[in-house]
């Protein structure tokens, strides 16, 4: 049993510019998919407090939406999302990838960061697929900033150098006991989870603008009490009803590699077997319509 006298807890707010892999580092960590993932920008569209856990300590990460330059409703409440993650941390771990400079969209952030008193810490990703030279001009760039406690090059992909940040991290944080009850892995609810799992499968089969106009809600999850079955029952929104039959696909094709793919996430989610409904709706225009956006592609 841990020594709960010296041991550490706290919020680490996990921001940066979209798609730089910060999903893929709390997912990693935790050893299982609470945060979806594609390679496409803007995935995230929440803030979700991601649980990880060990004998030294409990850290409650929040992934937020990526950083980026806005238009529309939506992408301006995935921004307002992200700027939320300024706010009550413990500990603010800013993500970059190799480049040659500093981009405007991060210096325009850190300008912000600057005002923040808690610790910070910077983690260069993808040092998997760039050069040691590389790397090594990305940390000196943002070491002349002088705004960070901590900077770790690590590969959310492969792991490497993920040890050492998880160590910077527990040195950084206050001592104090679980923020959460052991074993917890994310402060959402299944309903949320598994709108979730649908949502990524889609951005990762369609195409082009697609994947942006679609949001998803979960109607039921409901479990059998007569056999080892989970019924859950998802509605895939649209803008425009020519994107309806895009989601479906010829005979249904596409709708059915949605499911397929959503389902074993699922299953081993869940542990049980699923039955999964999928239904597509048009909701015009909802990433234009504020009230919209916040039903549909906002926080449950």
């Amino acid at each position: 049993m841990a020594d709960m006298s010296n041991f550490k807890s706290g919020f680490v707010n996990l921001l940066g510019r979209t798609n730089v892999g910060k999903s893929t580092f709390i997912n990693g960590l935790i050893g299982e998919k609470v945060s979806i993932t594609s390679e496409k920008p803007q995935t995230t569209r929440n803030r979700i407090r991601c649980i990880y856990e060990d004998d030294r300590a409990q850290i409650v990460f929040l992934d937020t939406p990526g950083l980026h330059r806005p238009t529309g409703a939506l992408g301006k409440h995935l921004v307002k999302e992200a700027r939320k993650g300024l706010k009550g941390a413990d500990l603010l771990v800013y993500m970059v990838e190799p480049r040659d400079e500093i981009s405007p969209e991060d210096r325009d952030f850190f300008r912000k960061l600057k005002g923040v008193d808690s610790p910070k810490m910077l983690l260069v990703n993808k040092v998997d697929i760039n050069s040691p030279a590389d790397i090594a001009e990305t940390l000196k760039a943002y070491e002349e900033e002088d705004l960070f406690d901590e900077y770790v090059p690590i590969s959310a992909l492969t792991g490497d150098g993920v040890d050492i940040a998880l160590d910077r991290l527990v040195d950084l944080l206050p001592e104090g006991g679980r923020l959460f009850p052991e074993g917890t892995k994310t402060d959402k609810p299944i309903s949320f989870l598994v709108s979730e799992y649908v949502r990524e499968k889609v951005f990762r089969l369609t195409y082009e603008e697609l994947p942006y106009s679609v949001a998803t809600q979960t109607r039921y999850v409901k479990e059998r009490e007569d056999e080892d079955l989970t019924e859950i029952g998802v509605d895939i929104y649209v803008v425009r009803k020519s994107q309806k039959g895009i989601i479906i696909g010829k005979n249904g094709n596409m709708i059915k590699k949605i499911g397929v793919r959503a389902r074993k996430d699922l299953q081993r989610m869940l542990g049980t077997k699923i039955y999964l409904d999928l239904k597509v709706k048009v909701s015009k225009n909802w990433n234009r319509r504020e009230q919209q956006v916040k039903r549909l592609g906002g926080s449950p």
